[in-house]
């Protein structure tokens, strides 16, 4: 199958798509100084999505979903340039807070497209392919479909030390200088 390359704007050095729309939900992981260095961004399927849009033949083993109970995992983003050691326990960290997005809002599975070898890496267990991998953007990636509960990558949690509660639906406030 031929490549396709998605196509993304940018305002003010950030990438957009049409996916980033009023329905989609960001989880987001800052540093101290509240610089957001990781980032999901979660679709209902009740919506457009990007696997339905531009990968639907990856999906081969289940039909494409549409519905309240499953989201779609999208635009998985750690800022390279941050601390290594730190930087390690940014995705652990927003799975845990996805799988209390997820347990909060009667969310049973999500789906997304990504390389095996990452799901494997955080997720050994759970997590279903539906169908064989074909080249996105330059990789090798396929759909995949994971239940909720298999979301928290426990041996991260335990190596990192991560607790047992990591969302926070607290807003951030910024003082604006004067």
């Amino acid at each position: 199958m031929q490549q396709r390359l998605l196509p993304h704007s940018y305002y003010d050095g950030m990438e957009y798509d049409e996916f980033d729309t009023p329905a989609a939900v960001y989880l987001v992981w800052r540093d101290h100084d509240a610089e957001v260095r990781g980032l999901f961004r979660l679709l209902p399927t009740t919506v457009p999505y990007m696997l339905e849009r531009s990968w639907p033949y990856l999906c081969q083993t289940r039909f494409l979903p549409k519905g309240d109970h499953v989201w779609e995992l999208g635009r998985v983003c750690v800022d390279r340039s941050y601390d290594a050691g730190v930087r390690k326990l940014i995705v652990p960290a927003l799975l845990c807070a996805l799988q209390e997005f997820c347990e909060s809002n009667g969310i049973q599975a999500v789906v997304g497209v990504t390389r095996k070898h990452l799901v494997h890496h955080y997720v050994p267990v759970g997590a279903e392919w539906l169908g064989e991998p074909a080249e996105i953007e330059g990789e090798q990636e396929a759909a995949f479909w994971i239940p909720a509960r298999y979301l928290r990558p426990n041996a991260h949690c335990a190596k990192y030390g991560l607790p047992k509660r990591l969302l926070s639906l607290e807003p951030l406030t910024r003082r604006i200088a004067a």
